[in-house]
């Protein structure tokens, strides 16, 4: 089943690329399809995907749409990394390109391996490393290129034209009828929020009569350029600011993302116990904010949610840089790379501690 699968996703590939379908779109150009039973799904032709291969990149759950909102929304979408990226990928790979998991899968598709274009598909899931898809994300694959196939053969002309006055195609499927209706517009709308999480009750008893530390504390968050070895998940930096009192705190968390709400109230439980209760909360990150607005709000502190902030993301940057530096985005058992975060952290914490102070004194010398 699998191998008929792969086969008939490669055959609608082959038509595509004789078709020269990658000289007439761009990632740029976007196709968004929505149908009968409620799934929605954006495509884009990558031209360049790690290097010289190329592909089709497919959208087809809110962490992908949410990605793609904040690539297109931000001010510095260099900040967004590949960890936040939630999608399928279908790449054309060259042979000497191919990595061993990628001929492993090829020999159980029973697909020959070829001098150029061996079609591998992958899965970027949001906080963890890509994997090769699974059947259940083949079978996605198949049904939703078919999509774009027919859309296109059919109507090419009018895709082009819209794509050259920057707009989207935006087309219903009818998967009862086999039937599709098409209209070109401005992308829509694609954020989706997450749900609210509860007040955390023994938080709020332990904060709601302390007193405020008059500052307001940024929390930003970035995945790390780390894939543990026995799990595959991508370790999360948290960078809390203090901006007014120039004051800033590095935290990771190296578990599965699921568990991040598990350690959020710890982690702001340390902050606050260091610095103070801020009277406000700016947050990079949908789900940190939706984790903890409503515990927040209940101890009086504003939150917000933002994507920039100059300074932080530089200092971001930073970390990224100096642990990027040593280990190259590579496989790292999970001890070790617990080790590595916590020596890169303190030093940069020291660095920034120092550089802080500097500016501190500086301050305090100024004459009026």
């Amino acid at each position: 089943m699998k191998d008929a699968v792969y086969k008939e996703i490669r055959n609608i590939i082959n038509r595509f690329i004789k078709k020269d379908y990658w000289n007439a779109f761009c990632s740029a150009d976007i196709f968004y399809f929505d149908d009968s039973k409620k799934k929605k799904t954006m495509i884009t032709f990558i031209d360049s995907f790690f290097g010289e291969s190329y592909g089709i990149q497919f959208f087809v759950n809110k962490e992908g749409f949410n990605y793609v909102h904040d690539i297109f929304t931000s001010k510095n979408p260099d900040m967004i990394s590949i960890g936040d990226c939630d999608s399928i990928c279908a790449v054309l790979v060259s042979k000497e390109a191919l990595a061993p998991e990628d001929i492993e899968f090829l020999k159980s598709c029973h697909a020959r391996i070829k001098e150029e274009n061996n079609l591998i598909i992958y899965r970027f899931k949001k906080g963890y490393a890509q994997r090769i898809a699974n059947d259940k994300e083949l079978d996605i694959i198949l049904e939703r290129l078919s999509y774009l196939d027919c859309l296109i053969s059919n109507e090419y002309k009018d895709v082009i034209a819209a794509f050259e006055k920057g707009l989207s195609v935006v087309s219903y499927v009818n998967l009862d009828e086999f039937l599709y209706n098409v209209s070109y517009l401005p992308l829509p709308y694609l954020e989706k929020n997450p749900k609210q999480k509860p007040i955390n009750i023994d938080f709020v008893n332990e904060y709601q009569n302390k007193p405020f530390f008059n500052d307001e504390c940024y929390l930003f968050t970035s995945y790390l350029p780390i894939i543990v070895k026995e799990t595959g998940v991508r370790p999360i930096l948290l960078y809390f600011y203090f901006s007014d009192s120039n004051k800033s705190f590095l935290k990771f968390i190296i578990d599965d993302p699921k568990s991040y709400y598990d350690y959020i109230f710890g982690i702001l439980d340390e902050v606050f116990i260091k610095f103070g209760k801020p009277i406000k909360m700016i947050f990079n990150n949908r789900d940190f904010y939706y984790y903890t607005k409503k515990t927040l709000t209940a101890i009086n502190i504003e939150c917000e949610k933002t994507f920039n902030n100059e300074y932080v993301d530089e200092n971001i940057s930073t970390v990224i840089s100096k642990i990027f530096e040593k280990t190259g985005d590579d496989v790292i058992e999970k001890e070790s790379a617990a080790l590595l975060l916590i020596e890169t952290l303190t030093n940069v914490i020291n660095e920034l501690d120092s550089y802080e102070n500097e500016e501190e004194v500086k301050t305090n010398n100024l004459v009026s």
